[in-house]
């Protein structure tokens, strides 16, 4: 027996939404542990994706972005094949594109928004977990699995909320879309089992990224105050970097009996009773 050595994530990390914010946070975290190539799939624009695959590569990580749509199946199945022919394979996999949707009351709800919002960021996570999972049973395990430990031919981590436990008045979209990313997670990970394929879910708590630009606006207003509440509530403001380790650590065949699981990283807020 001997001391671990050597670098954490030395696989190949497939990251949706992973131009900005909280995916290219956990894109630089899996190039730091060692990741010999990672993968941005985004919508965003090419300035965008330049600095995020900037960040990336400034760890010393090989970095290779893909345009891609996740509502659209063909646009997933083709950032998957890519990846391949790039890197060979896929280890570990990062479903983080999303929308926060409408605030409308369920009474006053468009279906028109509120399926944009489930298109994205439940549907978005299906496809993108349906298409992951093909390709990792396709694979052997990753290199490196210590002696007698089950081998790991995948690990994919999802995106839920929150507000997969919680919710508020005004968020039912986004609420619904983040319990079925919860049940999507559930299913695939007893699916995936058989296969050694590990497929969980992180609920961030409350960290600005851009998608909240409309949401929080100037600094003072009513969702700002709103936020400082939430981060009252959370005990401090958040790190983009604190949710992209535990993915990463998650994501590592050490964590081997972790299946089909929530992880909450949000500082205590969904078992504070209390906004302090």
């Amino acid at each position: 027996m001997s001391k671990r050595t050597g670098p954490l994530a030395p696989g190949v990390a497939f990251i949706t939404g992973g131009a900005r914010g909280l995916g290219n946070a956990i894109a630089v975290s899996f190039a730091k542990e060692g990741a010999r190539g990672v993968v941005l799939v985004d919508i965003q624009n090419e300035a965008t994706f330049a600095e995020g695959k900037k960040r990336v590569e400034d760890v010393g990580c090989e970095c290779l972005t893909i345009r891609a749509d996740v509502t659209k199946e063909e646009d997933i199945e083709r950032a998957v094949k890519e990846a391949v022919e790039k890197f060979g394979r896929i280890d570990y996999a990062a479903n983080f594109a999303g929308v926060v949707g409408p605030s409308a009351t369920i009474a006053e709800m468009a279906l028109a928004d509120w399926q944009a919002t489930q298109a994205v960021n439940s549907t978005g996570v299906l496809l993108a977990t349906k298409h992951e999972m093909r390709q990792m049973m396709q694979q052997d395990s990753i290199p490196g699995i210590e002696s007698g430990r089950v081998p790991q031919n995948g690990s994919i981590v999802n995106c839920a909320s929150v507000n997969s436990l919680m919710s508020l008045s005004g968020s039912s979209a986004y609420t619904a879309s983040k319990h079925a990313v919860m049940g999507i997670t559930k299913a695939a990970a007893l699916e995936g089992r058989a296969h050694h394929i590990r497929v969980n879910a992180v609920s961030p708590g409350f960290l600005l990224t851009k998608m909240l630009d409309g949401f929080v606006g100037e600094s003072s207003g009513k969702g700002a105050e709103m936020w400082n509440e939430f981060e009252k509530r959370q005990g401090r403001a958040a790190q983009f970097e604190e949710v992209g380790d535990v993915v990463v650590l998650l994501s590592l065949p050490r964590c081997s009996l972790v299946n089909g699981t929530n992880v909450f990283v949000d500082g205590g807020f969904t078992v504070n009773e209390a906004n302090n």
